[in-house]
């Protein structure tokens, strides 16, 4: 598009210039060449950017359609180049001076009054200032408020050329090092925004912060602790930066009686002097001491023997975390302690009792109890059936010699019935059913193991053990397979349940529950078990009342929290086929010895979770056992 303004003419105006900047930061001017001639020009032109106070020259980066500080630009005709300089800002006045084709005769001008550009950018001074605060032991945060600097900072973008077009626009900022991470709840007040029609403006705001102690690595609230020697504080610093300017349009007659574009327009700016404020602050650290000495206690099984149906478990309780509290404050602005609250202490505290578990194992009613009645029948020769409830034993007079003779093909109903009690003593923080109560009495449970090595024939017909398992055929009759049962392989011949437990599950009765409480109270002076005293910090029970003395430390047990002497007491039976289900031997099951055998497996501890692990092996114990000599088969009666 064609300029309206006299023809074969090349004129420099400002596109972007600042009025000043502060020392370090980075000035662009930019600066239009413009050409009314319509064919294409070529033309000199040369940068002069220089301090002001010596004429020293200063690095510069040129940017846009030329990236010299001296040289040729070509103009298209009737058109328009851009040139940039780019440059950090001494700690001076800099001058700049653009000038093209300054002789006007490549290409000929008549008019040269606008073929050099001059122009001054103020260095603007910074302000630096410095401050100091202790943050003591006890407090957890201090309240700040102060204005930025003793002085305002100043942004003036001077007189217009011509006049302002509009309002003057601007910000002033106050910015804090993302790296101190210090300055919390900030605010500002006396800041108010730039809109109006002054070309110099003044901003001095009030800060309003909060220092919190646990940007310095030391966060009790938030549960992490700083250890560190109390005499030696911790130090940061944190700074603030101010960064901001004005801006305006400056509308001005370039005196070029020709030029029918005027009023010519250039956009100005102008910084405030920034500032940067820098604070120390020396926080007092004193979190308590890592270690309180722990009582001792036993840690043994007495009668850890197979013979021994009693025994007893004694092992140091859970180390049972409970969380102290200590008194800590705010200061507020005005260097007052206030808004005193408990906070967590930096260590954690342990409640470690004796733990006690007491086994009392019966053998209710064994095996020669259960059968004594038909095996006393046929030792008496007598042949009446209901005398019979458990098994069928043979009246041949030649063989009752033997304990327990049976002939293959009648049943022998598995039968007996054994039983337990626990009592565990423990200490928690919550009156529920203890793990350790019910893991120990589950082991025991899945301690017992009922076995033999007689035959059975199942409901189809099949040789079987007594856990139902096939047997292999050897020749005429079957090999032998112990089968053995269990609580919780409990399943025998024909789907009967030949084990079940009778335990808290089936009978609530059978588990009984007794709650003390240790007690505590959370205020000073409160009361509070010597148990709880002893391992926490601050107090002659522990001796450690200097920390109360020295940094007003002492430790509370932590509202809502609780902890109890629990006696936990459970009475368990195993029944062996309670309901006396007949299970046929089977009539091939050749002569010989078998046996039935039930006892407790050892149970190893040391794999459980719990405390109680450290005792190693619980010894199991032989409950009952039985010798069955097989003599015939029903086919001989």
């Amino acid at each position: 598009m064609p300029f309206e303004m006299l023809n074969n003419d090349i004129s420099v105006h400002a596109e972007t210039i600042p009025v000043g900047a502060g020392e370090g930061k980075k000035v662009l001017v930019g600066l239009n060449v413009k050409s009314t001639f319509t064919t294409d020009e070529t033309v000199d032109f040369e940068w002069e950017i220089i301090k002001k106070s010596d004429g020293s020259k200063i690095p510069v980066e040129y940017l846009g359609h030329a990236t010299k500080v001296r040289g040729k630009l070509t103009i298209p005709g009737e058109n328009e180049r851009i040139l940039y300089a780019s440059f950090s800002m001494p700690e001076d006045d800099v001058s700049i001076r653009l000038a093209v084709n300054k002789d006007g005769t490549s290409p000929e001008e008549k008019y040269l009054g606008n073929n050099v550009f001059e122009s001054e950018i103020k260095f603007v001074e910074s302000i630096f200032e410095y401050g100091e605060y202790d943050i003591p032991y006890n407090a957890l945060s201090r309240d700040l408020r102060f204005n930025l600097s003793q002085r305002y900072s100043v942004a003036d973008l001077g007189s217009p050329r011509g006049r302002w077009s509009g309002s003057i626009t601007g910000v002033f900022r106050v910015l804090r090092s993302p790296m101190d991470g210090l300055f919390r709840k900030y605010s500002e007040q006396n800041n108010p925004s730039i809109n109006g029609s002054r070309s110099r403006v003044e901003r001095n705001p009030i800060i309003n912060t909060t220092i919190e102690r646990k940007d310095f690595g030391d966060d009790p609230v938030g549960k992490k602790w700083l250890d560190r020697d109390p005499s030696s504080p911790v130090v940061r610093s944190g700074k603030f930066f101010s960064d901001g300017y004005i801006e305006g349009l400056d509308v001005y007659e370039c005196g070029f009686e020709d030029c029918l574009l005027c009023p010519h327009s250039s956009f100005k700016t102008a910084p405030f002097n920034d500032v940067t404020k820098e604070l120390t602050f020396n926080v007092y650290v004193y979190n308590g001491m890592r270690n309180i000495p722990e009582p001792r206690f036993k840690n043994e099984i007495e009668n850890n023997r197979t013979d021994s149906l009693n025994k007893k478990m004694y092992w140091a309780s859970e180390p049972h975390i409970f969380k102290v509290v200590r008194w800590m404050c705010h200061i507020n602005s005005e260097g007052k302690e206030v808004n005193f609250r408990p906070v967590d202490g930096r260590y954690e505290r342990k409640f470690i009792q004796q733990n006690s578990g007491d086994i009392q194992i019966k053998i209710k009613s064994p095996m020669e109890k259960e059968y004594q009645q038909a095996r006393e029948a046929a030792r008496n020769g007598i042949n009446k059936k209901d005398l019979y409830n458990k098994a069928v034993f043979p009246t041949d007079i030649d063989l009752q010699r033997f304990d327990y003779p049976i002939k293959s093909g009648y049943y022998f109903n598995p039968a007996g019935t054994y039983s337990f009690k626990v009592e565990t003593v423990t200490y928690k923080p919550v009156i529920a059913d203890t793990q350790e109560h019910k893991d120990i009495v589950n082991a025991i449970i899945n301690s017992f193991n009922y076995e033999t090595d007689l035959m059975y024939i199942n409901n189809d017909k099949e040789a079987v053990n007594i856990k139902g398992e096939l047997l292999a055929q050897r020749g005429n009759s079957f090999s032998t397979r112990p089968g053995r049962l269990t609580a919780q392989d409990n399943i025998g011949i024909n789907g009967i349940e030949l084990v079940t437990v009778l335990d808290r599950n089936r009978d609530g009765s059978r588990y009984t529950k007794k709650v003390e409480e240790i007690y505590h109270e959370e205020t000073s002076g409160g009361n509070t078990h010597q148990y709880w005293k002893m391992v926490m910090e601050g107090y002659a029970e522990s001796n450690t009342l200097g920390s109360r003395d020295n940094y007003k430390y002492r430790e509370y047990v932590k509202p809502g929290q609780k902890m109890y002497k629990i006696t936990e007491t459970t009475e368990v039976d195993i029944i062996i086929n309670k309901d006396n289900i007949n299970t046929f031997t089977h009539a091939h099951m050749p002569d010989g010895e078998y046996y039935i055998r039930v006892w407790m497996d050892n149970i190893d501890l040391g794999s459980s979770t719990h405390k109680y692990k450290s005792l190693g092996i619980l010894s199991g114990a032989l409950l009952d056992k039985m010798e069955i000599t097989v003599k015939g088969s029903m086919y001989d009666d």
